[in-house]
């Protein structure tokens, strides 16, 4: 390979991934060169963020930041590379994948908090004064959703953009409201489609799994959620991430709402 088609292969393999960038740039450079110093300190900073990203420690937002400032680093020590730099004129076709089980294991380790979440959510019911019924989970996400629908029952004012503004405001004004555990479970599911949409090599895998996930309620809270406006970034990656789909339809206050939406 030419200087050029080298750069674009490593290019091409951050794009897959900044562990891909890392591992190619490895393979390719000289350890006398005068980049090399450069990449140690970049891939050291890389093993830091990724032992903090399995334990947790911080915000998946910082996470990125830091991803992002390593692989714009990494691609400008990719422009510096000269001939003279490189120890291999080509960069292998197969990928290294070692650290897939990794990814795996941070990717199953959200979804464990997603269901402490879910398992979290109640919805009490009281009859009388003395007289109460909890639900839990998904059940209670049931019964939060069927008292929506109850809200809309009947409405005779829904139809085309007066309805849709009003459906839309409704859920803004009681998401905007709802400072429970019920913020925190779209936190996380927003959380969830981030690290699942930046792992291009395994991204069909992790959104495959979060679209088996909700049951038909759920996917119609979380189709409100984005639907009402109240966080854009949340409304981007649930249309991005294919999470709802037209099996909702039945249940929603207003079909046409989705028709042109996902």
């Amino acid at each position: 390979m030419d200087l050029t088609t080298i750069k674009k292969e490593l290019k091409g393999r951050v794009a897959k991934g900044l562990n891909f960038g890392v591992e190619a740039v490895d393979e390719v450079l000289q350890a006398d060169s005068d980049l090399y110093n450069q990449f140690i300190l970049l891939k050291s900073k890389y093993n830091d963020l990724m032992y903090l990203s399995t334990i947790n420690t911080l915000p998946y937002e910082q996470i990125e930041l830091g991803l992002n400032r390593l692989r714009n680093h990494l691609l400008s020590i990719i422009d510096q590379l000269e001939d003279d730099h490189l120890e291999k004129q080509e960069v292998a076709q197969a990928y290294n994948i070692n650290d897939l089980p990794t990814r795996r294991a941070n990717f199953f380790k959200l979804l464990d908090i997603h269901y402490l979440n879910l398992r979290a959510i109640t919805y009490v019911e009281i009859f009388g004064t003395d007289e109460q019924e909890i639900f839990e989970s998904r059940e209670a996400i049931f019964k939060f959703y069927q008292n929506h629908q109850r809200k809309f029952r009947h409405r005779e004012d829904l139809a085309g953009n007066e309805g849709t503004a009003i459906v839309k405001d409704y859920f803004r004004e009681w998401f905007g409201n709802e400072i429970g555990i019920l913020e925190v479970y779209f936190k996380n599911i927003k959380h969830l489609l981030r690290y699942a949409l930046a792992n291009e090599v395994e991204q069909s895998f992790f959104l495959a799994t979060l679209q088996s996930l909700f049951s038909r309620f759920e996917q119609a809270l979380i189709f409100y959620y984005a639907y009402c406006g109240i966080d854009e970034a949340f409304t981007t990656l649930v249309k991005k991430g294919g999470l709802v789909d037209d099996s909702i339809l039945p249940l929603l206050i207003r079909p046409e709402d989705l028709e042109g939406w996902v």
